[in-house]
């Protein structure tokens, strides 16, 4: 499959917008809060993002969701548009569970096509859809896209509930799978959590036992999402990660 972190840019777009923003962070603990944990970041040429893969071993390296042009005129394209999708207890089935779900509505309801969406498991704690702004209508200034990307994510958000309410706003199951609210809340719209895990990088953390665990995060087919079970997929990216 396709590495390209990018791959969501039409070609004319690739022309335009050439710089990001890149992240990386040390291993975090499990009893650290992460918003305190230090990021080192840097502006760079997206072309650069293998030196940023090198430079961290591929390890905890990130990208911002924004990709800017230095041309006048020319703003801030926002993408893919993210689906994320957490269980802070690590039960990955029923993040599966939820993802699976999920897949179904942007089939189904939304009429995402397969070019324009990409599957991956994090490596720990649940998955990701990315998906191609266009295949959404989203465009516009930054704060459109923000808010249109918003609107998508409160549509899955409240399918998933069904009429239910958790004590956690962005909770969808009993279990405590949530998904997280990237571009917004109830006062604005904004990037609230604006970096996204680079493709096929290493997840590494450490566990409460003190031991450093690494899994990385890897790619699935609509097909293996359905089939495979949460322990297989963990399975599997914890051996690609040595």
């Amino acid at each position: 499959m396709e590495r390209s972190d990018f791959w969501w840019l039409s070609p004319s777009q690739r022309s335009r917008y050439q710089h990001t923003e890149f992240g990386h962070h040390r291993p975090i603990r499990d009893d650290e809060d992460p918003r305190f944990v230090n990021w080192g970041t840097n502006i760079c040429l997206i072309d650069e993002l293998e030196n940023w893969r090198d430079r961290f071993q591929d390890t905890n390296v990130y990208r911002a969701l924004k990709t800017v042009s230095t041309s006048p005129g020319i703003g801030e394209i926002i993408g893919p548009v993210l689906v994320d999708i957490d269980n802070s207890d690590e039960n990955l089935e029923d993040a599966l569970t939820v993802t699976r779900k999920i897949l179904f509505l942007l089939n189904d309801e939304l009429r995402i096509e397969t070019d324009s969406l990409r599957i991956f498991f994090t490596g720990r704690k649940g998955f990701n859809f990315e998906i191609r702004p266009q295949a959404l209508g989203i465009q516009g200034s930054t704060i459109d896209q923000v808010r249109k990307s918003a609107e998508v994510l409160y549509r899955i958000t409240e399918a998933l509930r069904a009429g239910k309410t958790w004590q956690i706003r962005n909770q969808v199951s009993d279990t405590g799978t949530v998904v997280d609210q990237i571009y917004g809340d109830r006062f604005d719209y904004r990037l609230k959590h604006p970096y996204i895990r680079l493709h096929s990088s290493l997840n590494m953390w450490i566990s409460t036992d003190g031991e450093t665990k690494t899994r990385m995060k890897i790619e699935l087919t609509s097909n293996e999402l359905n089939k495979v079970s949460a322990t297989e997929i963990a399975y599997r990216a914890e051996k690609l990660a040595t």
